[in-house]
């Protein structure tokens, strides 16, 4: 072992060939001594370890820092810890250890202070002493009694450095806080773990430093971690990340390759499939040629009407012009006369005009006198409402003169009131008195509130006591049922197993499909006489398996029924069936055949139950293998069965099992034979009543409670109505007091009004007599208004009278121009009659041209609507030629049987699969994008693989001579102890599953 000093404590190195002893045993002494150590240590002993010894540890030829840059001169590595010095830590006070540079174990007796140097390293170093499993507060590292501790460190330097580094760390029990220092300079905790990392010190890392407590831990590593961890403590930083970066290209490797075989797989399908459709889409697309020319025809329509509608549009277009014409010449020739006729109604028009101006003179008139008439009416009005206003004025005084005398008489009575005073109003001494009231009335509420509380309390006892005796009820109910009997049954056989039933009832929404309790609830035997043999087939636990039918629910029985989180029951047992009764049943007789052998049946037959739990039975208790019998069998039935595909079989009180050689011949049987016992469960007879009374005891007790409270309840009630009363009588006489208070404050309040009264009457008095005295000032300027609304309406009415004589004037020139438009009409009316012919000629012409202008209207239009479908059809740019090269001269008719003649051949052809060439030209496309995609994928796969193999000979070579290294140590050091051993590398196409192999 590598030297070891501490300033108190002595101990010599154990021979590594002679001693075999743990960590925790003491070490045994050599009584000799070296006169000589490694390293010179002043004022202490050191360990006898020779130059020899040390050249032969452990770590000889392995660096723990592998990224330093050579050895010191007395052989330490950078970064290797050369002296420890601790004061006031745990249960050192004050020691000092220089450890030798080939440190990688330290051992010792329990007790020695071996957790304690261990853990000044690891929080020396800037690290947690979680790292070791230790207390987590630094403060409880502080030695009892003492305030502080210092942990000091040296660590060798790296050659460029000019001297070791020194980190030194201070710990104050008082607010748990730590302050370090390197080299005496104070520095941020984050510059000493900086410098640890520069080092390449892992005190995480359980390669490199590796605590007693977690050895476990350590051996627990799987291969593939161990690789990790040793590339973590012992290469240089890019090893890791090369692994990583090929860890991560093998996997894009195998998904590129993956998917790479699996679109090559579905191209060949693809393919294959396209090959197979290729003759219907042939066929597919002749029919589809078929419906392109037929819509071809059909959209050539347009263009054939047009060219008809064209030809039309010519030929009405012509006969207009012939209509029109034959109006023009007709109209000529008859000029003369025709102008006659349109002098007189041009006269008739302008009679016609001249009444209407006379018409509107006559009714502008009118509106005149009616705007005189309205102003006459409002003057009218006016003299009506100054009359009414001198009435009021009149009526008015004259109340006011009768108002004076009441108000004389109103102020001599408040002035009489004013001299009687009423007794003094004390508003103080009423609110005392009615606060005592009110305070005897929150006493009796306050009262009443706890009354109520406590009944309200004893109510609610009360529902649950009935609660509890409705549910206690139903238990009773239950327990007089079958189904009760066999609940009861269960719980005296086993309370675990009647507790999971009871949970399972009350959860059953949690499972996927439906889970059966023990045989002892769900089955029954169908026939008594046989429940002594079926029960000589269970065993005690083959009653209370509870059966559940997908692995899904066997798992939630599991954790809840058995789980150390949940119920924790264990006397259950859980099975699951999958296969239904019919799949799992394998009797090895028919019913008829056993019957001829001397037995009744299978087992099976005699219990009823659900399926699964049958099926269950099948396979725990072999139901449906094992015979049954209620008579005993002659000995040439028994030695039939003996040579039957029976094994065992019970009859009368004796339960028979069969065993075979075969390798001895068919004769060689065995039989054991065991008396069965009368049944205990399915027997149908009354069970215990222990639980019958027990209950029947609580229900007596609860009811009794009840009626308690419900006597207690009637007294409270009581209780209440007389705090009621007592409640109501004070608050009336509360109110009775307010009542006298109010009335004694209202008469004081009017004795203190009187004065204000007094004087507002005063007011009201002189205001009053200050109106009388205007009263004659306004009814002069009232008589005044009146006589100017007299003259304004005389000024009016000789206007109007004016104005009627205009309106009889306006008349009479109305009525002479009706008779001139009477007498022109008649005029008009003569010279029509004369020239009728002529009219109804021209008319007939007109109306011929109007009907064909009409006709030549129409057809354009829709030769215009038909033009612009063609133009839109143009538009869409298809088959343009085909439709400018259509015969001018073909029609309709012809066109629909070209059409009829092309649908002939498409119903002649077969249609085959209508989505065959939609799936072709689909599929084709899913062809093309998946071989774009291969071919994308090949060439990333090539670039991946590349990627790997220029990576792996970067890694590899370094990873073999970095484990070649660490296996010769390894092998070295096992050979110490008389043994061989080697470490290799594990390694697998997949760069994550590369492990250590030791």
């Amino acid at each position: 072992m590598p030297s070891l000093s501490a300033g108190h404590r002595r101990r010599r190195v154990p021979d590594p060939e002679t001693s075999d002893e743990g960590d925790d045993s003491p070490a045994p002494t050599d009584s000799r001594e070296s006169g000589s150590s490694k390293r010179a240590k002043t004022g202490r002993d050191s360990s006898p370890l020779s130059d020899d010894d040390l050249d032969q540890s452990a770590m000889n030829g392995i660096g723990l820092h592998p990224n330093g840059n050579g050895h010191s001169e007395d052989g330490f590595q950078p970064g290797a810890i050369t002296r420890v010095k601790v004061n006031n830590f745990v249960t050192y006070e004050d020691a000092v250890f220089s450890p030798g540079p080939n440190l990688n174990m330290v051992i010792g007796p329990n007790g020695t202070g071996k957790s304690s140097l261990v853990c000044a390293i690891c929080i020396g170093l800037g690290y947690a002493a979680s790292n070791l499993g230790r207390a987590a507060k630094f403060s409880e590292f502080v030695k009892h009694g003492k305030d502080q501790a210092t942990i000091e460190i040296e660590l060798q330097r790296r050659p460029q450095d000019r001297s070791n580094y020194i980190i030194k760390v201070r710990i104050t029990r008082e607010g748990d806080k730590r302050k370090w220092w390197i080299n005496g300079s104070e520095v941020p905790l984050k510059n000493v773990q900086q410098l640890v990392r520069g080092l390449g010190i892992q005190v995480d890392n359980l390669c490199q430093f590796l605590p007693q407590d977690r050895v476990s831990e350590f051996s627990g590593l799987s291969p593939v971690a161990l690789l990790h961890e040793t590339q973590r403590a012992a290469a240089p930083p890019e090893m890791l990340t090369w692994h990583d970066e090929l860890k991560d290209l093998r996997k894009n490797q195998k998904g590129i390759q993956l998917n790479l075989e699996t679109d090559e797989e579905t191209l060949r399908t693809q393919e294959e499939r396209q090959e197979g459709l290729r003759g219907d889409v042939e066929r597919l697309q002749e029919r589809a040629q078929i419906q392109e020319k037929i819509a071809l025809l059909e959209s050539s329509v347009p263009f054939v009407e047009y060219n008809v509608k064209r030809r039309h549009y010519l030929e009405c277009r012509e006969r207009a012009k012939e209509a029109k014409n034959q109006v023009v010449a007709l109209e000529a020739e008859f000029a003369p006369t025709v102008q006659a006729v349109n002098n007189k109604e041009e006269y008739h028009r302008r009679i016609d005009v001249a009444m209407k101006e006379r018409k509107r003179d006559l009714q502008n008139a009118e509106r005149a006198a009616d705007n005189f008439f309205t102003q006459v009416e409002g003057a009218n009005e006016g003299i009506k409402e100054l009359e009414q206003k001198a009435k009021s004025e009149r009526d008015g005084e004259q109340k006011r003169k009768q108002q004076y005398a009441a108000i004389k008489e109103k102020i001599a009575a408040l002035e009489a009131q004013l001299k009687n005073e009423p007794p003094a109003f004390d508003g103080p001494e009423w609110n005392a008195k009615i606060r005592a009231e009110e305070h005897k009335c929150r006493e009796i509420e306050a009262e009443q509130r706890q009354v109520t509380e406590k009944r309200e309390d004893l109510d609610r006892q009360g529902l649950d006591v009935r609660a509890r005796v409705a549910e206690k009820e139903r238990e009773l109910a239950t327990l007089n049922s079958q189904q009760g009997k066999n609940i009861s049954l269960l719980r005296s056989i086993s309370r675990d197993a009647a507790t999971a039933w009871e949970w399972i009832q009350a959860n059953r929404n949690k499972f996927e499909k439906d889970v059966f309790g023990p045989p002892l609830i769900e089955c029954r035997v169908k026939d008594p006489r046989y429940a002594n043999a079926i029960e000589s087939i269970f065993q005690k636990n083959d009653f209370m398996v509870i059966t559940a039918q997908t692995s899904g629910d066997f798992k939630i029985l599991d954790e809840q029924l058995l789980g150390a989180s949940n119920l924790r029951l264990a006397d259950i047992n859980l099975r699951t069936i999958s296969r239904s009764l019919g799949q799992v049943r394998n009797s090895p007789l028919s019913t008829s055949e056993l019957q001829n052998l001397g037995l009744d049946g299978w087992a099976l037959d005699y219990v009823d139950g659900p399926e699964p739990v049958l099926a269950m039975l099948c396979g725990a208790v072999r139901l449906d293998r094992i015979a049954v019998g209620l008579n005993d069998l002659s000995e040439s039935q028994y030695n039939a069965l003996t040579s039957s595909a029976v094994t065992t079989f019970v009859t009368g009180r004796s339960h028979y099992s069969i065993q075979r050689r075969r390798e001895y011949g068919p004769g060689a049987t065995s039989t054991t034979t065991k008396s069965i016992q009368n049944a205990r469960y399915w027997t149908g007879q009354p069970i215990d009543t222990n639980d019958k009374h027990e209950l029947e005891e609580t229900l007596k007790g609860l009811r009794d409670n009840f009626q308690v409270m419900k006597v207690e309840s009637g007294e409270l009630k009581e209780k209440l109505r007389q705090l009621g009363e007592q409640r109501s009588t004070i608050l009336e006489a509360i109110k009775i007091l307010k009542a006298k208070k109010n009335e004694a404050q209202l008469i004081a309040g009017r004795f203190q009004a009187l004065p204000g009264k007094i004087e507002r009457e005063k007011e009201n008095y002189q205001s009053m007599k200050e109106v009388s005295d205007s009263y004659r000032a306004r009814m002069r300027e009232i008589e005044a208004q009146s006589d100017e609304l007299v003259l304004k309406k005389n000024t009016l009415s000789i206007e109007y009278k004016a104005l009627i004589q205009d309106i009889r004037t306006a008349h009479l020139s109305v009525q002479e121009a009706k008779f001139r438009l009477v007498e022109a009409a008649s005029d008009v009316e003569s010279l029509k009659e004369h020239s009728s012919d002529i009219t109804r000629r021209v008319e007939e012409e007109r109306q011929n041209f109007e009907r064909a202008n009409q006709e030549y209207k129409n057809v354009k239009s829709q030769a215009i609507a038909v033009h612009n479908q063609c133009i839109s059809i143009l538009a869409e740019g298809n088959n343009k030629e085909y439709f400018e090269t259509i015969d001018k001269d073909l029609t309709i008719e012809q066109l629909e049987q070209d059409i009829d003649a092309e649908k002939s051949k498409l119903e002649r052809s077969h249609d085959g699969n209508p989505g065959a060439l939609r799936e072709f030209e689909s599929r084709q496309l899913d062809i093309d994008r998946l071989t774009a995609t291969i071919t994308s994928a090949r060439a990333e796969l090539a670039s991946v693989d590349s990627s790997i193999a220029t990576l792996r000979a970067r890694w590899e070579p370094e990873l073999d001579k970095l484990i070649a290294s660490i296996s010769a140590a390894f092998a070295h050091n096992f050979e110490q102890i008389g043994c061989a051993g080697e470490v290799g590398v594990h390694k697998d196409e997949d760069f994550d599953l590369w492990a250590i192999e030791i």
